[in-house]
Formats: structure tokens, sequence, C-alpha cells
């Protein structure tokens, strides 16, 4: 099966239709699920990596997953900021403090020999190599079989053609309703690095599924998001045309400081607006999760880019609901 769309949203109309529709029903360990074998999906605009539905507006997590493979790191008390539910779901134990199966620590190793996002950029940099079919990153590995918390992504390939870099994802496993959203904001983010850090623009994104599943659980779920319809393409704008590894390293920073405390973004000396909103995003959130409307406003009026503005206001009419709700029981 090989599925097309534009954006984000397009495709996963697409595949919740198909699955819906699945007669394959396996009952692996996580329960039991609709399921297609052998996937490729295929989006044409990468940048339109988020969904613009209020039923899959997961903007928060996917933004902090993706911070937390960028920052090598594996602590699962950072990804639980973002994703609750993430031990219990790769059933690791209540005293485990480091997820087994992280990919910051496969992207980027412990020193410079291991990191293999930069033994890519330097290979696609290398004008003899640059149409290379090596640019491959390896995350799934052979003492993985078995274990907990398996990683479901098997390896990234980048094909550098003129002057656009396409992506390769292969994945041996992917839940349709929670997973994929973050898998495709994650590696399409981790697509566009690369390809600054060449000089490139953004070409297309494929995503390889061995087992692409909708489990039971959210059949509902899927169902709401499909009554919703179809959501105007909106892109996250370009990210800006130089190394972006020095703004990311303040990105990191400012992620750090917000999720221990701080509510103020640190001192964006020469970073550029695109991270800027990306840093006020996780300010954002720290703010929602703190109930502070007040705050999530005055914060929002502060954004360069326009294509965040509808994620946040249904951040505020959720937070107005709650207050309302409050009050109507105390009244």
């Amino acid at each position: 099966m090989h599925i097309e769309a534009d954006t984000l949203d397009d495709l996963l109309r697409t595949v919740f239709q198909r699955l819906l529709r699945s007669k394959n029903r396996p009952s692996p360990t996580k329960g039991a699920n609709r399921e297609e074998l052998g996937v490729l999906l295929t989006i044409r605009k990468p940048r339109a990596r988020f969904s613009r539905t209020e039923r899959r507006a997961t903007l928060f997590s996917c933004l902090g997953e993706t911070l937390w493979y960028l920052s090598g790191s594996d602590r699962l008390d950072v990804i639980e900021y973002y994703i609750k539910g993430y031990r219990g779901f790769s059933k690791l134990p209540d005293d485990v403090t480091s997820a087994p199966g992280a990919y910051g620590p496969r992207l980027f190793g412990s020193d410079s020999r291991e990191d293999q996002v930069a033994r890519v950029i330097q290979m696609l940099s290398d004008p003899q190599k640059h149409d290379t079919r090596q640019a491959v990153i390896q995350i799934f590995e052979r003492h993985d079989i078995g274990r907990l918390d398996v990683p479901c992504t098997c390896n990234i390939q980048f094909f550098a053609r003129g002057k656009i870099l396409h992506c390769y994802v292969s994945m041996r496993s992917n839940d349709a309703y929670l997973g994929l959203p973050h898998d495709v904001f994650a590696f399409t983010m981790l697509q566009e690095i690369v390809a600054r850090s060449i000089h490139h623009e953004v070409g297309e994104y494929h995503h390889a599924v061995g087992s692409l599943h909708l489990y039971d659980a959210n059949e509902g779920a899927a169902r709401a998001f499909l009554s919703e319809g179809w959501q105007s393409t909106t892109e996250m704008p370009p990210m800006p045309n130089e190394d972006p590894f020095p703004s990311l390293s303040w990105l990191l920073d400012a992620e750090t400081k917000i999720r221990n405390g701080s509510r103020a973004l640190p001192t964006p000396k020469g970073i550029n607006a695109y991270w800027l909103d990306l840093a006020r995003l996780l300010l954002i959130k720290a703010l929602y999760d703190e109930g502070d409307r007040r705050g999530i406003v005055r914060e929002s009026r502060l954004f360069e880019s326009k294509v965040y503005e509808n994620f946040v206001r249904g951040k505020e009419r959720h937070l107005a609901a709650e207050e309302k709700a409050q009050l109507s029981l105390l009244n």
C-alpha cells in the first residue's frame, strides 16, 4: 500500500480510513488492533508536519519529544514532562530512570565517533560523496531483540539530489494514532536540520512501515478526527538557511530552563525568530500546564509566525472551558 499526501492531516485521514476498513485483526501484547503490512507513506510538503485539528493537536508533545531526541538524552523524566504515559506504554518499571530505546543516544552517541548525524552531514557535504546511498542512520540494533522499550524505527536514510534533500525512514512498527504524528514531526525536523546543514532545500519525506496499526482503544478517536473534516494546508516556516546547530543549542538550553521552572527565555542574542517561536511554544506549554491563560495570551502575541496561532487558541479555549466549569461548580 502506498499513500501520498501533501500534509500530515491529509495523510492521517487516508490512513485512518484504510485501517478502519481493514480486516486484519492481530492481538499482540499491547492490545487488539487493525493492521496493514508493508505500507509506504509519502508527504510531499514535510513542513506541514503537525496536525491542525482539535483531535490531534499534539504540537507540544511532538516538539518536546523531538528536542529530547536532539539533546541526545535518554532520561525518562524529560520525556515524561511532555508524554506522561511514556513509561507505561513502554512497559518500563517504576524504578528505571532512563529509556533503553531512546533515540537521542543512538543518533548522537557519546562522542564524535558515534555521532551518526554529524557523520551523515559530513558525508553529504563532500562534493565527491554528495549523491551517496550510504547516508544512513541506524536506530534499531541487534541487541534490541527481545528487550523492553524496543525502538520502532529501524533506520533513517537521506538522499541529496541536486540541491534537494529527501528522507526515507524505515519502521518495524507504527501506531497510526499515537505514534505516527510524533514520528513524522521528529523525522521531518531532522530532515530539515540536515538539509540546512548542507544548504539544501527539503524534499519529500517517505515513511515505510512493516506493521501500521490502529488499536481498538483509539478507533473512536480516529473516527472523531475524520468527522472534523479537511484542514487548510499550513506549513511551518522554513528553517533559516544557515548552520542550525548553534541556534539549536540555544533552544535546547531554553527547553531545559523552562522545564525546570524558568518562565523567561534565555537572552536570544543573534537567534533567528524561527527558533524564538519554538522556544515560546515551550514556554506556553508550561503556562498551559499551570492554567495561566493570561500568560498564554501575552506570549502568543509575540509569535513571529502566525502558523501556531490556531493551536494556541485551542489551548486558550480549553483553559477557558475549564475555568467556566469550575465556576459553575462553585455557584
